[in-house]
């Protein structure tokens, strides 16, 4: 059955892995019209969950791949209206003083970086004459330094883009709260981004959003203190980094003794 406000909208997703697929299959039972940058892996094969979705070539960590992509969109379907970004985390379980720092770089640009480029694609070739909205989802939550400072960065991010852009694209990051295991999250993934891109932002859709429990009615704002104008009730009020210090709890290090 479509669903209403997704109904002949066309949704750019990108992405690697078994979620993208559930995520594409529960768009097009929406109505909405699909565009694949990335590859669905099932069985070691690369599938199609609908042949009337085109697969885009995206090379990871090329913003000019993936430019490429959002106008071969365009050009396709005569429009875009929203795109959703899975970006996976890349453990990297070694400290940083362990850790090669180029592997970081790769860590910040598929974070940082990527959704930038295609946010700033999105809305200079579309969206920001006729609207749209943009959401990052952050597909799992790896608690290493290197991870937790990606995440950091991208919900910084969020928070700038969807001040600057707004009322007529909205950006959001979508992640998961410290209450909710990660099977349970990527499962509720689909279902929540379902419900999410019709609606419009309002009070209780700010930038970055916390599931709590496996359904939309849980997503938590997380009200940023810096970069949006308008301000949430006293008793409303969360700063990101309070809910950072929820998902990504820090583990203690042991203090160095000089002996």
């Amino acid at each position: 059955m479509a669903h209403r406000g997704l109904s002949g909208k066309v949704v750019l997703l990108t992405g690697t892995g078994a979620l993208v697929e559930e995520v594409t299959q529960s768009l097009l039972a929406g109505g909405a019209q699909v565009a694949l940058a990335g590859t669905l892996a099932r069985g070691g094969r690369t599938v199609l969950p609908d042949p009337a979705s085109p697969a885009l070539p995206c090379r990871p960590g090329d913003p000019v791949v993936l430019g490429q992509a959002v106008d071969a969109v365009i050009d396709r379907f005569g429009r875009l209206d929203h795109v959703v970004n899975l970006i996976a985390a890349g453990p990297q379980p070694a400290p940083l003083m362990e850790l090669d720092p180029l592997a970081l770089r790769d860590i910040l640009l598929r974070n940082l970086v990527m959704p930038l480029a295609l946010v700033q694609r999105a809305y200079w070739r579309w969206m920001g004459t006729r609207g749209g909205s943009v959401i990052n989802v952050v597909t799992d939550v790896i608690r290493d330094a290197p991870q937790d400072t990606a995440l950091a960065g991208l919900t910084a991010i969020t928070e700038w883009l969807s001040a600057e852009l707004a009322p007529d694209v909205r950006v959001h990051t979508l992640m998961p709260g410290p209450s909710l295991g990660p099977d349970a999250y990527q499962a509720a993934i689909a279902g929540v981004l379902y419900d999410l891109l019709p609606r419009s932002t309002n009070g209780l859709h700010e930038p970055v959003l916390v599931l709590t429990e496996p359904r939309v009615s849980s997503l938590q704002a997380v009200w940023p203190n810096r970069a949006m104008a308008r301000q949430a009730p006293p008793a409303a009020q969360v700063t990101w980094r309070q809910v950072l210090a929820g998902v990504l709890a820090v583990p203690e290090v042991p203090q160095r003794t000089n002996t």
